[in-house]
């Protein structure tokens, strides 16, 4: 089994509730951003779809795990 590394310890969600603390550690504080809107050329949000075989397609692969990472990371789920 490979090493994947290691992360730093942090308490988990339970401990933290046990504790009486008045403000949230940083760590779990994300920045605001707006949310990218992904529209269609009729201005209606579209779902990303994606192509599972033009993932594993030599000339379409690269361009469609781009974007499987943008449906991912933007919207958390994709067609």
């Amino acid at each position: 089994m490979e090493s994947l590394g290691s992360s730093l310890p942090v308490p988990n969600v339970q401990e933290l509730a046990k504790e009486n603390i008045s403000a949230v550690p940083d760590r779990y504080i994300r920045p605001e951003r707006p949310a990218a809107i992904v529209t269609g050329s009729d201005g209606i949000p579209s779902i990303p779809v994606i192509d599972f075989q033009s993932l594993f397609d030599g000339e379409s692969a690269p361009a469609e795990r781009e974007k499987l990472h943008r449906a991912c990371k933007e919207w958390g789920f994709f067609q």
